[in-house]
């Protein structure tokens, strides 16, 4: 029974991703046919513009999920995520310092500056996280350095021009829609090569739920564990906060929804069914922005993204049934 319902599960995962690809790429502002001839007009926005979003969003929706989920199987706590080391304030700071000081407009600039940002946050991290014993530490700093980080950005907004603050307001709202094809693309494979990675990590990951000590005791390295697990979610993080913008609430609410989705706690089965639930509501997400007009003129992202997983993330943990009793 359990087996028949755990099909049933994949195939209605499926079912509703193929869904939302085949929509993405075929309705929009203009309606266009997967058969479009070559050379055609539609041909022309099915591959530089839908094919290119659609990607983005099933890579952004994927990686940021499966980061989540590392990240709280890692500190043991529901509310962490892919934001949570400062890599996503070191990529906005990144993108501060370049749009708000009047640097340059450009899209692949401002994508460089976010991965150099995210970069330089990951490796203070990766530099600090030797020095304390507990993944506790490690989040209390992570926390303090968005709060620094976030100080800084609101002096650079502070002094900057109209012009360069609005286009970074713009930058922060996110969106799947300004990568190129090339950029789409190599999104995907990190996000594939960072999930075959972890697949291989799923032994490690579950008997770290049963604690550090027990871990340790199993054999786990933690000082290899967690530099993997740093390194991975605060590359597949920078990356797509340098193609996609500051994407929120993915990484936090996709792992809470798998787990009210299905009983199975292994993560062998975890990561893939996080990826896939993490790409459909991106694509869901992108489908509402869409929906409400064009991508400069519809709803932001991110504002969509939170009024979707806010809501989910408050029902699961007020319907959770191991919560403490007064």
């Amino acid at each position: 029974m359990a087996d028949s319902m755990s099909r049933l599960q994949w195939l209605i995962g499926f079912g509703a991703f193929l869904a939302l690809l085949l929509s993405h790429l075929m309705y929009g502002m203009v309606d266009v046919s997967l058969f479009a001839p070559p050379g055609s007009v539609h041909q022309e926005i099915l591959m530089h513009v839908r094919v290119p979003r659609v990607l983005a969003a099933i890579a952004g929706g994927a990686g940021l999920s499966l980061c989540g989920l590392i990240m709280q199987t890692w500190f043991g706590n529901p509310l962490a995520g892919p934001s949570v080391l400062g890599v996503s304030s070191g990529a906005g700071l990144g993108v501060a310092l370049l749009v708000l000081m009047g640097l340059t407009t450009s899209w692949w600039a401002t994508a460089a500056s976010a991965m150099a940002g995210s970069l330089l946050a990951l490796i203070l991290v990766l530099f600090v996280s030797h020095r304390f014993r507990t993944t506790t530490s490690l989040l209390i700093f992570g926390l303090m350095l968005n709060y620094v980080v976030g100080a800084m950005i609101t002096v650079l907004q502070a002094e900057a021009q109209q012009d360069a603050l609005q286009q970074f307001v713009f930058w922060g709202m996110g969106t799947f829609g300004h990568g190129s094809m090339a950029t789409s693309l190599a999104l995907c494979g990190a996000v594939l090569f960072a999930g075959m990675g972890l697949r291989t990590m799923h032994r490690d990951l579950d008997i770290w739920t049963l604690g550090p000590l027990t871990a340790q005791s199993m054999g786990v390295n933690n000082r290899t564990m967690r530099w993997r697990i740093v390194a991975l979610a605060g590359l597949l993080t920078g990356g797509i906060t340098a193609a996609c913008g500051p994407v929120a609430f993915l990484g936090l609410a996709t792992p809470h929804v798998v787990r009210l989705l299905t009983k199975e706690r292994s993560h062998r089965v975890l990561i893939p069914l996080t990826a896939l639930t993490g790409a459909i509501l991106a694509m869901g997400a992108d489908w509402v922005v869409k929906g409400f007009g064009s991508m400069e003129q519809g709803w932001p992202l991110n504002a969509v993204l939170s009024l979707i997983g806010g809501p989910m993330v408050i029902w699961v943990l007020v319907s959770k049934k191991d919560r403490l009793h007064d």
